[in-house]
C-alpha cells in the first residue's frame, strides 16, 4: 500500500488527446516521466500506481502520456483535472542548501506538520500574487488551507523526509475552518 508520505505531487492531468487514451498532463516539477516507474493517483481514498507506456512532449510544461490499460478517450476522460504523484525515490533530488535558504515553491509536495496541531496537509501550490506569500495546502480530508509563508512560523525543513515543521498560532489555523 502506498502512503502519502511516500509520494510527491508531480502535476495534474488536463484532458484526453485523441481517441486512443492518450492524455495531456501538466508537470509541476522538473522531471523526465520516461525515467519514472509509475505515476500514482488517489482513487477512492487509496493511492494507486499506474504504469506509463508512453510519454511525448507537447509544450514546454505539458506532455502527452499513455497509461497501461487506458486505450480510449472515454477511459482517459476519468483522469481529467486529477492531480498525479510520483514515488519519492523517482522525484528529482532537491539540491537545496539550507544555508542559502529556500524558495517557497521549492517546498511544493512537502508535508506540513505543526508542533501543536500535528499534520496539517501537503503543500500543493504557493500564492505569491499578494504582499503576503501563502502556502496552499490540501488537508487529508481534501480541504484547501492557506497559511502565510513566514520565517517565524517555520521551525525546520527536512529535505530528506520532505517535511516542513511549523508552529502556527491557533488563530491562523482557525481562519481556514
Amino acid at each position: 500500500m502506498i502512503r502519502e508520505e511516500e509520494i510527491t505531487l508531480a502535476g495534474h492531468f488536463n484532458k484526453p488527446h485523441g481517441i486512443k487514451g492518450e492524455i495531456s498532463a501538466t508537470l509541476d516539477i522538473d522531471t523526465d516521466l520516461e525515467d519514472v516507474r509509475c505515476i500514482v493517483m488517489e482513487v477512492e481514498g487509496i493511492f494507486v500506481p499506474f504504469f506509463i507506456t508512453g510519454v511525448r512532449p507537447k509544450t514546454a510544461d505539458t506532455c502527452l502520456i499513455t497509461i497501461e490499460g487506458i486505450d480510449s478517450d472515454q477511459k482517459a476522460r476519468r483522469f481529467a483535472t486529477m492531480p498525479f504523484y510520483i514515488l519519492n525515490e523517482d522525484a528529482p533530488a532537491l539540491e537545496l542548501d539550507p544555508e542559502e535558504g529556500f524558495y517557497a515553491s521549492d517546498l511544493i509536495g512537502f508535508t506540513v506538520i505543526d508542533s501543536a496541531n500535528g499534520r496539517i496537509g501537503t503543500i500543493t501550490d504557493v500564492n505569491d500574487m499578494t504582499d503576503n506569500v501563502l502556502f496552499i495546502l490540501t488537508s487529508d480530508d481534501g480541504y484547501e488551507i492557506l497559511l502565510p509563508v513566514a520565517d517565524e512560523f517555520i521551525l525546520g525543513i527536512d529535505v530528506t523526509t520532505r517535511i516542513v515543521e511549523t508552529s502556527y498560532p491557533s488563530e491562523i489555523l482557525q481562519l481556514n475552518k
